[in-house]
């Protein structure tokens, strides 16, 4: 069948070669439909269904949540940030998790830190070392002169038992250059030679001394970080306390803001979960002994955080997305806020705790400094230049306010009650998603 159906085809063509070619062309397609198909031909395979395409968020790359709806929260973050915060996860966590807390250890600790000031200085920044009420400090203006009339009190950090000046010298070598005044460190007692009430004690000693030394005891600005932020805000209760000229600015960098961060169950909101990059909540308690001995006493409130109505200075927070103080840091933004005070909050993702000192290290840190550095030229009423600005930053909208018992919702399941020693009765924290 298959010969004969071929040459029927080849006579058909070739008539149609013999210009009958609108006849017999009909009638070669007619013959083609007949025949059968090759064997070798594989049957059509059917069309792949459209798929539709689903981008997955993952974890990491969630908006991140906030409790102080004005907080300027920082999305990106560099690579020399990631690998300082893979780094600190795998070498110096483990250590603080194991490191006794014996005087010896802290001795050593101590010893090494001062290696730091065998460092490169800064060839724009004067240093000069002298004693303010009673209390060694380093003084740094900007060789050519100071630009601005403000002086900053810096307090560094170190939980009470490690750092010094010569730690965080270039950081404050930084503010220098950036507010255009003079900054000057504080070398406050820490363990094991003194308690935390012996560093609160000398912190606000120095600043006593430096309101009777500074020719605009209006423009002193105190910052700190970790434990100096604990000290940042003990001085300006005591300054209240002890009627003396309120700072004109509270910078702080990860503040410790009550010797208890690691207590859950003040019912203060955590909105992320606590991966702090070297700081083992565990230890808390056992460096808390070390702090607060038997028979220490602290003037004032232990926690700043039970001060915020004896504080009325302009206050700047800046804190890492996972770290351990962060939601301590926006309890008390939002305290002062609701008081009516000029607060400016910074949330950094992907970055360690107190990472604004490490100002040779990642850009993030500089930027920090600058508006921090903003902050403070606008509240003592000299800033002439344009505001450093992030262009990835933005404000996350979720909603956390104060309110009374008479506009408490029905259902209350967004309410948390906090006692606040010395207030007649409970503050109550509302946390919204808007």
């Amino acid at each position: 069948m298959w010969s004969e159906l071929r040459a029927r085809f080849r006579e058909v063509v070739a008539n149609a070669r013999r210009r009958q070619a609108p006849r017999l062309l009909a009638a070669a397609r007619d013959v083609a439909r007949q025949l059968p198909a090759p064997r070798f031909l594989l049957p059509t395979k059917p069309a792949r269904p459209q798929l539709s395409r689903i981008r997955i968020v993952r974890p990491g790359n969630r908006p991140m949540r906030v409790v102080f709806e004005q907080a300027v929260v920082h999305e990106t973050y560099s690579f020399r940030a990631r690998v300082l915060q893979r780094g600190a996860r795998l070498v110096l966590k483990p250590l603080m998790a194991w490191m006794p807390l014996n005087d010896r250890t802290l001795r050593t600790l101590r010893r090494i830190d001062r290696l730091s000031a065998r460092g490169p200085r800064s060839r724009y920044v004067e240093p000069h070392e002298y004693e303010l009420g009673g209390v060694r400090v380093e003084s740094m203006t900007h060789r050519y002169g100071p630009s601005s009339d403000m002086t900053v009190l810096y307090l560094h950090g170190g939980g009470f038992f490690s750092c010094g000046i010569e730690t965080h010298r270039r950081a404050c070598e930084r503010l220098a250059l950036y507010t255009g005044g003079q900054v000057i460190s504080v070398d406050y007692v820490q363990l094991p030679e003194g308690s935390v009430a012996d560093s609160v004690q000398d912190a606000i000693s120095a600043y006593e001394a430096l309101l009777d030394t500074v020719e605009h005891p209006d423009k002193i600005v105190v910052a700190g970080d970790s434990a100096g932020g604990y000290l940042t805000m003990k001085i300006a209760e005591l300054a209240t306390r002890r009627g003396l000229t309120p700072s004109a600015a509270l910078l702080t960098f990860s503040p410790l803001l009550s010797l208890d961060p690691d207590r859950e169950d003040k019912a203060i909101a955590r909105v992320s979960r606590v991966r702090d990059a070297y700081l083992p909540m565990r230890r808390i308690a056992l460096v808390r002994e070390r702090w607060v001995p038997e028979g220490s006493s602290i003037e004032g409130y232990a926690s700043p955080l039970l001060a915020s109505a004896y504080i009325s200075s302009p206050a700047f927070f800046v804190a890492a997305e996972d770290e351990m103080l962060r939601p301590e840091v926006e309890a008390m933004a939002l305290q002062l806020a609701d008081r009516g005070v000029d607060v400016e909050t910074h949330l950094w993702r992907g970055q360690v705790h107190a990472f604004p000192v490490m100002a040779d290290v990642i850009p993030e840190s500089r930027q920090a400094l600058k508006l921090a550095a903003d902050f403070a030229r606008r509240a003592v009423g000299e800033l002439e230049r344009e505001p450093e600005v992030d262009p990835d930053s933005h404000e996350e909208p979720i909603i956390g306010e104060m309110v009374n018992d008479d506009s408490v919702p029905e259902d209350g399941e967004d309410i948390i009650d906090v006692e606040l020693e010395g207030d007649t009765g409970k503050k109550r924290w509302f946390f919204q998603a808007s």
